[in-house]
């Protein structure tokens, strides 16, 4: 009998429901399940641990992008599938995975199946990032993963206003009223550094590392952007009202061009500093404070996921 870790936040919307969905699954499929909440302590990490020490054939997470990263590190390159079953706000992995949002039935079923009924289970990549806080003289802390992007500059002080209250009543929307009043703010100073290359200055209102790159509503910010490409998407963005967001959606679609307010490059790697000013930085949607460098890279086939269809 195939063992099943379900780990989840207990404090996510529709998590009860969404544990019954999974433990029906389970059943069905002759799976042993056994949930495992996680806490402000013990976020998900510990937990997945936990559950690859206990020999589980496969980890179901629930819960938002915060969670599931928790997770998806502890499994990366154990060969241990990840299901998925979204409660979050955002949910921009389990997005870009084509999970469904609000059918939790089904979304237990891939998360259960395999590769049963048409799912299956793929490798994909992972971003790795460093960040070094301080004036640059400071100590580079652990490395982290995320998801789907990493970031420095005005995207990153919009997820940090977005308050957990306004997140909670809002969702989306709240990122999204607090970056369109953020449009007119100053652009930030950074350099750059690709796969080791020269060192490059510019200035952007923001500089996002996408791993991934589907946002709500199914719009795709960089185009050719795939969870298993082994690519870094480095995007500088500079819009300056709303109506330069549907050019990048655009050009993100790829059928238009953003010149002037998108500027796409990939790499495998990327270092991105401060010039004049310390850089706010957000991962996954989550703020992490001011920083004078990141480090970010590609780790490729990291992590095993269940998902619906296959990637576009």
């Amino acid at each position: 009998m195939p063992s099943l870790a379900v780990i989840g936040n207990p404090t996510a919307r529709g998590f009860d429901r969404a544990v019954d969905a999974v433990l029906r699954e389970a059943a069905s499929s002759g799976a042993d399940a056994r949930v495992v909440p996680t806490s402000v302590a013990e976020p998900g990490g510990p937990q997945a641990r936990a559950a690859l020490a206990q020999g589980a054939d496969a980890v179901v997470a629930i819960g938002g992008d915060g969670t599931v990263r928790e997770i998806a590190a502890e499994l990366a390159h154990t060969g241990t599938p990840l299901g998925i079953v979204p409660a979050g706000t955002a949910n921009l992995f389990a997005r870009n995975l084509d999970l469904p949002l609000r059918d939790v039935a089904t979304a237990a079923r891939i998360a259960v199946d395999g590769d049963a009924n048409g799912h299956r289970t793929a490798s994909i990549d992972l971003g790795r990032v460093t960040l070094t806080r301080g004036d640059g003289e400071g100590v580079p802390e652990p490395e982290r993963i995320f998801l789907v992007v990493t970031g420095v500059g005005n995207d990153a002080l919009a997820v940090e206003a977005a308050s957990l209250r306004h997140k909670r009543r809002l969702g989306w929307a709240a990122y999204i009223a607090i970056g369109a009043r953020r449009l007119g703010s100053p652009s930030f100073a950074v350099r750059g550094r690709f796969d080791g290359g020269e060192i490059e200055s510019t200035h952007a209102w923001s500089v996002l590392v996408h791993n991934a790159a589907r946002i709500p509503a199914g719009l795709q910010v960089l185009p050719d952007t795939r969870l298993d490409d082994g690519l870094l998407h480095i995007a500088a963005v500079s819009p300056r009202h709303l109506a330069h967001w549907g050019r990048i959606a655009a050009a993100g679609a790829g059928i238009a061009r953003a010149e002037g307010v998108l500027r796409h490059r990939t790499a495998e790697r990327v270092t991105l500093g401060w010039l004049d000013e310390l850089l706010p930085v957000q991962i996954d949607g989550d703020a992490a404070g001011r920083i004078a460098r990141l480090d970010a890279r590609i780790d490729r086939a990291a992590l095993r996921v269940r998902m619906r269809g296959s990637f576009t």
